[in-house]
């Protein structure tokens, strides 16, 4: 759906939940509604944090009728707010705190309460003893990480929090039995606290015997064990790791194999315990499954489907999947002669004469361990046609990838991909989709050319919430390389890095200030194909959108060539040439991407005063720039850039898998010059593309062949055309929507 159609519904259904927000029973005839609610005097906890600590709360909608939430003010909740202000400085280090309460009518039933905080002189740590840890070889570590430090509050919810993290590294690292004890004493009088931290580690304990018990629906196991310990990753003689243990039983479940996973020690451990002994008792799903599917669709005429699943196919790769479509039964050779069930249209289709088909068999190893490399094999072939587009081949491909190949902290994927595979369409769409517009450049999708690329993605993240991050950090960096040392084609050798750094900063009250920067660089390409000079159009580089510069539609900032509407006719002596009609706008933009990438973005949301937790309005900032350095086949020259800054507005709603982002970018610049090509229709099975570039000199004549359409001489179609502009400020709008994280 488009954008600008989902802003209607949006509105619309704000105006609908509105409404139905604000019919709050808690409110009745006679109660005093609170219309706003501050703190006064506070300083070592923000407004936001108080005001998450309190039950009484301002109604929303700015006191507008039929929008946000009635609230009002309750007695006896209100009572216990300024308790729960007190205990809540007072766990906290700050023993003398006192909080008033001042409510102030502002009109009929309506009124502004104040909690007012005096806070008084905190209670420090005067010392912090750490002891216990004497045979634990981490001590340091682990004294060094506790909250507490000596000279700063006395922060009792800190000092527990510190005592159950200790408890759960020494855990961690052979610790079976670890406890640790708290101890303190206060001086009211000089407001110091000395502080005490006993562990009792015990006896550090190894792994002993691991015993696995299977029970299934007909009493004979069907997983091998061999598969059961592989994906345990644990092994007699480790040390004990309670982490170990859980991690342990979430790659059993990922085997999907088996419907109850409990991992349990034989004896609780006690002192002088060095071996600890594991019972796994598993309850057997079903070892293989399979599925099918049949149907029938305009286009595709009858098509089926199916896939099967071993879950324990060997012992060092237990799952293998089989997957198998085909469409254009009826009408695709081998399996046509039933062309009076297919529509008209699709036996119209010069690329359904041909059946479609995918076959794919993938052997994967599920995760085993945090650290683990987990391998994942694919091999497929398929055929696949576009209605009146394409028909893409590929007789053989296969994929190799191995998550966490160095066995880092950091997540990573290591992967290699081949594919031998061919596209055969008409001109116009190879310009239009693959952005290859010149013949040389269609020349090497015609044929069969073998494309192979090995890849290495790394990322770290260190954000306080996957789905709606507030603060922390995100890196990413993605690697590909294809040449003939690992088995590409000739003509199609490049190296690509592209690099990610996102931060996110809370500012207070909720408002967040994002910062994200993006690069990338392609080296390959030049001026001859055997010299490998084509770079595959899905390797090459691109910006515009949702997700790097939202002024732009979709990767429409940097080169383009313009498939137009319409073109006139110019006579020079006896030649004649086709030029684009500049009058009017392009029929359509395709972008032909770039060997060189930069992008920037800045984005501060706060809030929104009305359905506070739902929406929250954000004010953003992109810069972009996209070129090409040097000559580059299938673009007739290097195309200078200018770095464009597009300011907008957005609305975020929060959602279940991530927040729902609704952008306004605005564009001020116009598109940039690019060759100009006219789609001609078809005409006696042939469809020409004309390169209708100002000033080009390539003359048209006459086709030798009656009733075929006029030809046009072959050679570089030059970068002259330049849309017109933009007129109007609602035309240099360009909308977005976005699901999940953009950056």
């Amino acid at each position: 759906m488009p954008a600008l159609l989902l802003l209607p519904l949006f509105a619309a259904t704000v105006l609908i939940a509105a409404p139905l927000a604000a019919q709050d029973f808690a409110c009745e005839r006679g109660d005093r509604e609170v219309r706003a609610l501050r703190f006064a005097g506070h300083r070592e906890f923000s407004t936001l944090e108080l005001r998450a600590a309190v039950a009484t709360l301002p109604s929303s909608g700015g006191g507008l009728p039929f929008f946000g939430t009635r609230r009002c003010l309750d007695p006896v909740e209100f009572a216990r707010d300024r308790q729960r202000l007190e205990v809540l400085y007072r766990r906290r280090g700050y023993p003398d705190v006192q909080v008033d309460t001042l409510v102030e009518s502002v009109g009929t039933d309506v009124v502004e309460v104040t909690f007012a905080v005096r806070e008084g002189t905190p209670m420090r740590v005067a010392t912090l003893s750490v002891r216990g840890l004497d045979a634990v070889p981490e001590a340091d570590a682990m004294a060094a990480a506790f909250p507490l430090r000596a000279g700063g509050l006395f922060n009792r919810v800190a000092l527990e929090e510190g005592r159950d993290s200790l408890v759960r590294q020494l855990r961690n690292s052979g610790w079976a039995g670890a406890e640790a004890l708290l101890a303190y004493t206060t001086d009211e009088q000089a407001k110091t606290a000395d502080v005490e931290v006993l562990a009792v580690p015990g006896t550090r304990a190894r792994i002993g015997q691991v015993r696995i018990v299977v029970d299934s629906t007909d009493g004979s196991a069907r997983i091998h064990e061999s598969s059961i310990r592989r994906a345990m990753a644990l092994q007699t003689g480790d040390w004990y790791s309670a982490r170990a243990l859980i991690t342990a039983q979430r790659s059993l479940y990922q085997l999907d194999a088996f419907r109850r996973v409990d991992l349990q020690l034989d004896r609780e451990p006690t002192a002088g315990d060095s071996v600890v002994d594991l019972t796994v008792r598993l309850l057997e799903g079903d070892r293989y499954a399979a599925q099918g599917g049949i149907g029938w669709a305009t286009l595709d005429c009858v098509r089926m489907q199916g896939a099967y699943t071993d879950r324990d196919f060997l012992p060092w790769a237990p799952r293998l999947e089989l997957n198998g479509r085909v469409s254009k039964v009826g009408i695709g050779a081998p399996l046509d002669g039933a062309e009076g069930i297919c529509q008209q249209q699709a036996r119209q289709d010069p690329y359904s004469a041909t059946l479609n088909y995918y076959a794919g068999a993938t052997i994967r190893q599920p995760a085993a361990g945090p650290r683990a490399r987990v391998p994942t094999i694919t091999v497929y072939s398929s055929t696949l046609s576009e209605y009146k587009a394409f028909l893409r081949r590929t007789p053989i491909g296969g994929a190799l990838s191995i998550a966490n190949p160095l066995q880092s902290r950091f997540p990573s994927t290591l992967s290699y991909q081949v594919e031998l595979g061919r596209t055969e369409a008409e001109p116009a769409f190879f310009c239009a989709v693959f952005n290859t517009c010149d013949a040389e450049s269609r020349s090497f999708l015609q044929r069969n050319t073998r494309l192979a690329a090995l890849g290495y993605t790394a990322t770290l993240d260190r954000t306080n919430d996957p789905l709606r991050p507030t603060r922390g950090l995100t890196l990413r960096l993605d690697a590909r390389h294809a040449s003939t040392l690992v088995g590409s084609d000739r003509s199609q050798q490049f190296t690509r890095f592209v690099g990610d750094a996102t931060w996110y900063t809370a500012l207070g009250g909720g408002a967040v200030l994002l910062a994200h920067v993006r690069g990338g660089v392609v080296y390959g390409g030049g001026t001859s194909p055997e010299l490998g000079g084509f770079i595959p159009p899905q390797e090459r580089l691109y910006a515009g959108g949702p997700t790097t510069v939202r002024g732009f539609r979709q990767n429409e900032l940097g080169p383009a060539v313009y498939i137009v509407a319409g073109f006139t006719e110019r006579t020079d002596g006896t030649d004649t040439f086709y030029e684009a009609d500049t009058t009017r706008f392009e029929e359509r933009v395709v972008p032909v991407g770039g060997n060189t990438l930069l992008v920037g973005n800045l984005e501060l949301s706060v809030p929104s005063p009305v359905l506070r937790g739902l929406l929250s309005w954000a004010a953003f900032a992109d810069v972009g720039r996209l070129w090409n350095r040097g000559a580059v086949i299938g673009i007739e020259r290097a195309s200078a850039a200018n770095t464009l800054v597009t300011p907008g507005l957005g609305v975020r709603i929060a959602s279940p898998f991530g927040a729902i982002r609704v952008d306004l970018g605005y564009n001020p610049y116009r598109l940039p010059e690019g060759a100009a090509y006219f789609n001609a229709p078809l005409q006696a099975g042939v469809a020409p593309l004309y390169c209708v570039s100002p000033g080009n000199r390539l003359p048209v004549s006459a086709a030798p062949v009656a009733g075929a359409p006029p030809v046009q001489a072959t050679g570089a179609c030059p970068a002259t055309y330049r849309p017109p502009a933009r007129s109007g400020f609602l035309r240099r709008l360009n909308p977005s929507i976005w699901i999940g994280q953009a950056f």
